[in-house]
C-alpha cells in the first residue's frame, strides 16, 4: 500500500487538519451551509465560517446563495499532482481505447491510504451520465479495482489493513466478513481478474485487473464498469476480462520501456 509522509496525529498542526477535515466534509456533501457542517463536524459555527471564508477568498470553496461548493484553486492542485503520476501518462491513452471498444466506463484508479483515487477515466459511447468522476475516492473490499489491489498485498499488509478497517456494507452482494474476502482474493490471484458483482452500487458491475512494474510495485488498475443489463454475464465473464488483460498486458510493457527509455 503507498504511505504518505505523514505525521502522527499529535504532532499535526491543528488549523491544518481542520481545513482539510472541512474540504473533505464538503466534497462528500457536494454543497452545503455553515450550520450544517459545524453540526456535521462538532465544530462552532463562527470557527466554521471563518474557515469558510478563508478557503473561499483563495478560490478552494466557492460561496452560492449561503452554500458553499468545491472551487477550482483545488483542481489546479490535483491536475498537477495527477501530471506528476507516471501511471497516468502511459495508462491514459490506453483508458480511452478500451472505452472505446467496450462502450463503457474505463477508469484508471491508484489507491492511496487504504482508499482507491480514480486518476483517470473515460466514456464510451453508452455511457450518458458517468456515475464517477477523476478524484472519486472508494472503499477497496466492495469495488473491483480495490480487490484487485487488495489481492496482490503481501499477506502481513493485508492483515493490518482488514485489522484497521471495517468492511462496511454497501449493497446486499458487498463481502463484509474478512474470512470470505480472503478467499476472494485468492481466486483474484489464480484468474488476474477481479469482478464487482452490484457490491459497491445496486444494478453496476465492474471488471478490474491490476498493473505492476517489472520490479513488481503495484502501479494501479484499470477497470470497466457499466450497467448490469449491459454487462450481461457473457460481457461480464469472458468478453471485457480478456480485453482488459490485453490492455493491461500493453501498459505493463509500456511502463517497462519508458524506465528503460529514461535510463539511457
Amino acid at each position: 500500500m503507498t504511505e504518505g509522509d505523514s505525521q502522527p496525529r499529535g504532532e499535526q498542526i491543528k488549523s491544518v487538519a481542520t481545513a482539510f477535515r472541512i474540504l473533505k466534509a464538503v466534497r462528500e456533501r457536494d454543497r452545503v451551509g455553515v450550520t450544517e457542517l459545524a453540526d456535521a463536524l462538532d465544530l462552532p459555527k463562527s470557527t466554521v465560517h471563518h474557515y469558510l471564508s478563508t478557503l473561499a477568498a483563495d478560490n478552494y470553496l466557492i460561496r452560492e446563495e449561503g452554500t458553499y461548493r468545491l472551487g477550482l484553486g483545488l483542481f489546479t492542485l490535483g491536475a498537477q499532482a495527477r501530471a506528476q503520476e507516471r501511471i497516468y501518462h502511459v495508462a491514459k491513452p490506453n483508458v480511452d481505447r478500451l472505452a472505446d471498444a467496450t462502450g463503457e466506463q474505463a477508469r484508471l484508479v491508484v489507491e492511496r491510504d487504504g482508499r482507491g483515487i480514480t486518476l483517470y477515466q473515460a466514456s464510451g459511447d453508452n455511457v450518458d451520465d458517468p456515475p464517477t468522476y477523476a478524484g472519486t475516492v472508494e472503499d477497496l473490499h466492495c469495488t473491483a479495482a480495490g480487490k484487485a489491489f487488495l489481492a496482490e498485498l503481501p499477506e502481513d499488509q493485508l492483515d493490518d489493513l482488514l485489522a484497521d478497517n471495517p468492511l462496511p456494507r454497501r449493497t446486499a452482494n458487498t463481502i463484509t466478513d474478512p474470512d470470505e474476502l480472503r478467499e476472494t482474493l485468492a481466486e483474484i490471484r489464480d484468474r488476474g481478474v477481479a469482478f464487482d458483482d452490484e457490491e459497491r452500487d445496486e444494478g453496476v458491475r465492474c471488471v478490474a485487473s491490476s498493473i505492476s512494474d517489472r520490479s513488481g510495485e503495484l502501479l494501479g488498475a484499470i477497470s470497466v464498469s457499466g450497467p448490469a443489463d449491459r454487462l450481461t454475464d457473457e460481457r461480464f465473464r469472458s468478453e471485457i476480462p480478456s480485453r482488459l488483460r490485453n490492455v493491461v498486458g500493453v501498459v505493463e510493457f509500456n511502463t517497462t520501456y519508458s524506465e528503460w527509455s529514461d535510463a539511457l
